[in-house]
């Protein structure tokens, strides 16, 4: 009963600081970035929360348990990515585009109107499967922890998301990431610290451990699946909410800052994540290995600790979730619909919109969450769309290269193409780089043909000169 009365107060506690931290937003740049008004630990804190999801417990605790330790510095490698984000990426965006809300926006600038819709199209597509991800495992948590079914479970935490997220926007979104924060970063290395003390230590742990394990060089057979994660790991993604993050930022230094930071910070979490993982090994064997943080969560913790760690799992799922929605509808409303009905459109109906839309693709990834069996099949589907569209042109701009619309577009046609080709030409295990290679057509192929263009135009000019 204890553990559900914290986790009670924990959820009361976050809609109360969403309530209050939103009554600020007046405006709709007040509703995406917050006027920049965030000091450099609150940044820290949102983009640390944000970045960890659900599937991430799941997921790191499933590979570790099943591999070992190899993996934890494999998935460690996203903080290669954080720190591409923060000392190229961040500084190139914050120099040119500071005043703008949205990467759909960034992609307006480079690319015109289609490049801003088809930007914001693959933000929802993209922002959109990811929140059902993280509903779907409220309710999964709910439905383990309370006897609550799945369906009931996952209504409940998606209204407490859209409850303050569609009220104060990314206000809202930050300050509860803020209590979420703090929540997780209590809960989850409590729980570690908890199941190391039911396995007799880390000594006994290390002594308990399967050789393989503790092994940290791939085997010759799998060497090149680990590679691919390795790479999918640090590869910049150009994700959403991090670029919110940056346009959020005072200044390129405390931009690149605040992501070096929490890039830094995800080395001791994943530690932490491992030692749970491990623990499971012990404490569990042979389970499914999907169901290795689970179990330690389930049935290892006392009460009090109980009801901390599973706050923390809210936390983490709630924080990544609330984020995405607004992303979300901030790309929905200034992206598509400002680009398609500009006429129609001023800031106070825009903020209004984004409240409505918020609500509508919160209530959308509840079905969503609740109608498929894979939630992640599902959100890497429709994130192939997100690659080729906005991370091979953003990629060339910044590398100081941009094509013509005509290109983009001609290029975006061919790196769709290939993501459907490749996805059904290799084993399901190789899937997960479809992104990668669809990037990489999309990429070579505006390159080639703006080169080309560029040749063609230019030896037509000379030919007009000379007649």
């Amino acid at each position: 009963m204890i553990d559900v009365v914290i986790v009670v107060c924990y959820v009361l506690a976050t809609i109360a600081v969403g309530y209050i931290a939103g009554n600020k937003v007046k405006t709709m740049k007040d509703f995406a970035v917050a006027n920049k008004t965030f000091p450099t630990a609150i940044l820290v804190s949102t983009i640390f929360a944000t970045w960890m999801g659900g599937d991430d417990l799941i997921g790191v605790s499933e590979r570790i348990y099943s591999v070992g330790l190899l993996f934890l510095f494999i998935f460690c490698a996203q903080t290669i990515s954080l720190f591409i984000h923060a000392y190229v990426i961040a500084p190139r965006l914050l120099q040119d585009f500071s005043n703008k809300i949205s990467v759909g926006e960034i992609m307006g600038e480079l690319y015109g109107k289609p490049g801003q819709v088809l930007s914001g199209i693959a933000n929802m597509l993209f922002s959109i499967g990811y929140v059902a991800v993280q509903v779907s495992s409220i309710g999964y948590v709910c439905n383990l922890f309370f006897g609550i079914p799945h369906f009931y479970g996952t209504i409940i935490g998606s209204l407490v998301v859209i409850m303050y997220s569609s009220f104060g926007g990314i206000r809202s979104v930050v300050f509860t990431d803020l209590l979420q924060f703090g929540v997780l970063t209590v809960g989850i290395p409590l729980m570690a610290s908890v199941a190391l003390g039911k396995v007799g230590g880390l000594q006994n742990l290390i002594a308990s451990l399967p050789a393989t394990h503790l092994d940290i060089s791939p085997s010759h057979e799998s060497f090149g699946l680990y590679v691919i994660f390795f790479i999918v790991c640090a590869f910049p993604y150009f994700n959403p909410i991090l670029i919110q993050r940056i346009l959020m930022a005072r200044s390129k230094e405390q931009a690149s800052l605040s992501l070096a930071i929490s890039g830094i910070l995800y080395i001791p979490f994943y530690a932490v994540m491992a030692i749970i993982a491990l623990s499971a090994v012990v404490l569990f064997p042979g389970i499914d290995p999907n169901n290795a943080f689970l179990n330690v969560l389930n049935y290892s913790l006392p009460p009090i600790v109980k009801g901390i760690a599973i706050s923390g799992v809210l936390a983490v799922i709630m924080s990544t979730a609330d984020s995405f929605l607004n992303v979300s509808a901030v790309s929905a409303t200034r992206d598509v619909m400002g680009v398609l009905l500009p006429e129609k459109m001023n800031d106070k109906l825009e903020l209004r919109l984004s409240r409505l839309v918020t609500l509508i693709f919160g209530f959308s990834s509840i079905y969503i969450a609740t109608m498929f069996h894979s939630m992640i099949d599902f959100w890497l589907y429709f994130s192939n769309f997100w690659a080729p569209t906005v991370i091979s042109p953003m990629i060339l701009y910044m590398f100081g290269y941009r094509t013509n619309v005509k290109t983009y577009l001609y290029s975006l046609g061919l790196g769709l193409i290939s993501i459907v080709v490749y996805r059904y030409s290799v084993p399901e295990d190789f899937n997960i780089v479809s992104q990668l290679v669809g990037t990489f057509v999309t990429l070579v192929s505006m390159f080639c043909f703006g080169v080309l263009n560029h040749k063609v135009s230019a030896r037509f000019r000379r030919f007009i000169v000379s007649e």
